[in-house]
């Protein structure tokens, strides 16, 4: 009678889980479906998605035999890019990756196939704020163990409303193209900014990334004697663009972009800055204004510019009013900072309905990009002080909403912390000494450098922080200052800064980097706001470190707006100069705060923001993958048993 019972008990329990699954497999539905106006009061979607993710190539034999669509919908797997062939990284066989497209709150199943023989990779969901789905955010060793290749990894989140983007997270992968949007839109109703434009199109998202001719492996520490540099070749919009050869002269015929709108109709369009090396962009539509609603997903107050700059991470949503005669208008894009000397610039096309030009007019050149007129949205040599004349820098927006949580923007926060990134040199007889096994990468053929955050520079763990935190902490830097173990200066380690749970915290970001950039910072699983910014003109000195931003701010001279900052996740800071930003630390985990250029990241310019302890995380899930080292006590005996070889 009790086998008969647990028999039958056995029986149900099957039968449960069958049912569920059933139930599962019918609330799923495919991302395609997900596309749709998004409407108030109807219950979230469950969107399912599946990835690929394989080595491939630019102008394969697929092009021979179809034509790509315009868009991402395309099922022709025919990559073009810049028209020059090389192999990449790609997801379903498309670059960029394929778009999510759903509404906030919708749920998104994405099942991840790694195809790529000899590579490991994670994807991590920039701007996705992961609450309560923390073992999802897609980091290597922080977040997750890799995905080695022939493995499926499932990652399963709520969306939050805006504009963002997905990206590989492994080494340097990204600079070979394993990268996508993802867009989540808010009903009409409850969108701020609806008032503002008539369409919200999923053609109308601007995904841009730079482009190399070569796999990063190659650039990687660097060269000594040829393309001694890591900056980009070219510049991707949608995937697509041309590549001029400057010391041929010639130019690739390959398909530009081209956005389709109606004369009379506002538009909003959602830029994302994909990038991923240390040039940061400028774009511009030529005959027409732009309107900054929202940065990072997060609104503003409505701001009319000319131009808008932006580094690698951030994304910026604007309105443009197809006011102009019918016609078509460039769109350009341009690349300077780092990269200023190699004219890097790229064009796509806006198209009026009813124009039946087939020309444009001449070409706009990389010079006239630079000397443009007109009010430009982080202007490089823009200050952060009260001249707005020749351009806005970020911390002149102000939020689009107002802000709840009061307590954030008191006088005085809970937690203050000032980071200050470097960059070091090295001379050969200092790095490769025996036994030394540091980070490098070579700047310019002759500059050995290594990054680093408050003395250290960062190294992952290895095992995951959140789901292994007891095999992963002994990689953890020392609190108080001191050199790891086996360590005499400059070390490398896993820097943790250790945060209350829903304590305000204050991040004051200093640029203490000799050269004339700037950084992009991204703070994984958090939204902040940026209270204050500035660059050494709006102290009077000449650059800020560490020691003098602490004086001025004890004095009281670094301004801060503690009414209406703008929201942000990635936050650009000045040249040689600081950015304060604030945020409630009530989403506990280990969250990666690091450099949006992936080299510096890959040398140390990062480091982790434990929110809370280790147990106040959501428990790891079920099944959930483990990893790490293999290092156990010598077996003798096993040894000895070893048969002899002859």
């Amino acid at each position: 009678m009790v086998q008969s019972r647990f028999s039958l008990l056995v029986l149900l329990t099957f039968l449960c889980i069958a049912r569920s699954q059933d139930f599962t497999a019918q609330l799923l539905k495919p991302g395609h479906e997900c596309v749709r106006e998004c409407k108030e009061g109807e219950s979230p979607m469950f969107c399912h998605y599946k990835f690929t993710v394989e080595l491939y190539q630019t102008l394969g034999a697929p092009c021979d035999l179809c034509h790509p669509d315009d868009k991402f919908t395309s099922k022709c797997p025919c990559i073009l890019a810049d028209g020059f062939e090389r192999t990449l990284l790609a997801v379903n066989k498309m670059l960029p990756a394929p778009s999510i497209q759903v509404c906030a709150g919708d749920r998104i199943v994405v099942d991840v196939t790694n195809a790529m023989e000899g590579y490991d990779t994670t994807l991590h969901w920039h701007g996705l704020r992961q609450k309560n789905t923390q073992y999802f955010d897609g980091v290597p060793m922080i977040t997750q163990c890799p995905i080695s290749a022939g493995q499926t990894f499932r990652y399963q989140m709520i969306t939050n409303e805006g504009t963002y983007f997905y990206h590989t997270h492994s080494g340097l992968q990204k600079f070979d193209g394993i990268e996508g949007s993802v867009i989540a839109r808010l009903p009409r109703s409850q969108d701020g900014a609806a008032h503002l434009f008539d369409y919200d199109l999923p053609e109308h998202v601007v995904f841009v990334n730079d482009w190399m001719h070569t796999h990063i492996e190659s650039k990687f520490p660097g060269l000594r004697t040829r393309s001694t540099a890591q900056q980009p070749t070219s510049i991707l919009i949608n995937g697509k663009g041309r590549w001029t050869d400057l010391s041929a002269g010639n130019t690739t015929t390959t398909p530009l972009e081209v956005f389709n709108v109606k004369k009379g109709y506002r538009y909003r369009f959602r830029m994302i800055n994909s990038m991923t090396s240390a040039c940061t962009l400028g774009m511009r539509v030529i005959g027409h204004n732009l309107t900054v609603i929202t940065t990072d997903g997060e609104l503003v107050r409505p701001q009319v510019v000319d131009a808008i700059h932006s580094s690698a991470g951030e994304r910026y949503d604007f309105i443009l009013h197809a006011d102009q005669e019918a016609g078509e208008y460039w769109i350009q894009f341009w690349a300077t900072g780092l990269c200023l000397d190699d004219q890097i610039q790229q064009l796509a096309i806006l198209k009026y309905e009813g124009s039946d030009s087939t020309k444009l007019a001449v070409v706009p050149t990389y010079q006239e990009a630079l000397n443009h007129t007109g009010l430009a949205l982080n202007y490089p040599l823009t200050t952060c002080g009260h001249d707005t004349t020749h351009g806005l820098c970020l911390a002149h927006l102000r939020s689009g909403y107002e802000i709840d949580d009061k307590e954030l923007l008191k006088e005085k926060p809970d937690v203050k912390l000032y980071l200050n990134y470097t960059l070091m040199s090295y001379a050969a007889e200092e790095l490769f000494q025996n036994d030394s096994h540091r980070t490098y990468a070579v700047f310019g053929g002759t500059q050995y450098v290594q990054a680093f955050v408050n003395g250290y520079s960062f190294k992952f763990p290895p095992s995951p922080l959140l789901s292994q935190y007891q095999d992963a902490k002994h990689s953890i830097c020392p609190t108080d200052g001191s050199n790891p173990p086996g360590c005499s200066g400059n070390c490398s380690c896993t820097n943790v800064f250790n945060v209350p749970l829903n304590s305000v915290v204050e991040i004051v970001m200093i640029d203490g980097v000799d050269l004339a950039d700037v950084h992009s910072f991204h703070l994984h699983g958090y939204t902040f706001k940026v209270v204050g910014m500035g660059t050494p003109a709006d102290l009077n000195v000449t650059a800020c470190n560490s020691n003098n931003i602490r004086e001025f701010d004890e004095a009281g001279k670094l301004k801060r707006n503690l009414i209406d900052p703008p929201g942000k996740d990635t936050v650009t800071v000045p040249d040689k100069g600081y950015a304060i930003f604030r945020f409630r630390a009530d989403n506990p985990g280990f969250w990666l705060f690091h450099c949006h250029f992936d080299v510096h990241m890959h040398i140390g310019m990062a480091a982790v923001l434990q929110v809370g302890d280790w147990w106040d995380v959501p428990a790891v899930p079920y099944g959930f993958p483990r990893c790490g080292s293999y290092v156990p006590d010598i077996n003798i005996a096993l040894l000895q048993s070893a048969p002899k070889t002859e």
